[in-house]
């Protein structure tokens, strides 16, 4: 079992500030059988007019208005998914300091969260909340992060707690694709038929950050292929397989990953 994280928090700021130039280099940078696929969390509406021609787009949309969305789509993008965090509170986040008490315990490398109880009905009917103002926005899916609450807290109560936000999400007639969250996602496959997830995000396949160097490292062989595996997994029970990587190396993406990905079919964003 293997966990990463959203980096993307700490980076994007840094090199997804996306001008019309740079967004046509990373969408150039993909292969001509896959669409443009975009990661921006941790902007908000200001960039709306830098964003075009884009298949996929991935943002907040708690930061986004209803007309920011219309705008993007008007602008050429074709699906957008707002972000939700379904299973840690984010001490930015106002609402999330209400749920306190449900918490587990400590995110690891990330201070301002804390893993929460998601078979609590009072977090579950926050989120619900949520998903309701995400869809009167506008948004075609969901990007759902920290469904790992299962992996560190491997209950059963976890575990349906999870499947019954990701129900009301489905009910709503909107996509959702899963960010990390490879233990659910796993068991979810293949101890049942596969009506709620219909993609699939994993970080990090081929590269890894080393908190304690800050730095980015590769990935030794077994985690490259269990993440490849998984995904090949994902892909036999219909879900569309995402990957994204954030390596520097020498201003390319880390060429193993690329031949990987261009020989699975694999959809993926860009490489740094």
């Amino acid at each position: 079992m293997r966990k990463t994280k959203l980096f993307i928090k700490i980076i994007c700021v840094l090199i997804l500030i996306l001008s019309t130039a740079l967004l046509s280099a990373c969408s150039a940078s993909t292969s001509d059988s896959t669409g443009k696929y975009v990661v921006l969390i941790g902007e908000d509406s200001e960039i709306t007019e830098k964003l075009s021609d884009i298949d996929l787009l991935v943002i907040d949309a708690e930061y986004f208005s209803q007309n920011d969305i219309a705008r993007l789509r008007e602008n050429g993008v074709r699906e957008i998914y707002s972000y939700i965090n379904i299973g840690s509170i984010e001490s930015f986040r106002s609402y999330d300091t209400d749920f306190e008490k449900y918490t587990l315990g400590a995110y690891e490398n990330w201070p301002e969260e804390k893993w929460i109880d998601v078979s609590a009905p009072e977090w579950q009917a926050c989120t619900a909340s949520r998903v309701d103002s995400l869809v009167q926005k506008g948004v075609d899916g969901f990007f759902v992060d920290n469904t790992d609450v299962y992996y560190n807290y491997p209950q059963e109560s976890i575990y349906d707690g999870i499947l019954t936000i990701l129900d009301y999400m489905n009910h709503t007639g909107r996509k959702i694709m899963i960010n990390g969250g490879d233990c659910f996602v796993k068991k979810y496959l293949t101890t049942e038929k596969n009506v709620l997830i219909d993609g699939v995000n994993q970080e990090n396949v081929f590269t890894a950050y080393d908190f304690s160097k800050d730095i980015y490292t590769k990935n030794d062989q077994s985690t490259r292929e269990y993440y490849t595996e998984y995904l090949d997994l994902a892909m036999s029970h219909g879900c569309t397989a995402y990957t994204l990587e954030y390596a520097m190396r020498n201003g390319s993406h880390h060429p193993q990953a690329g031949s990987r990905l261009r020989r699975e079919a694999w959809v993926h964003l860009l490489y740094f």
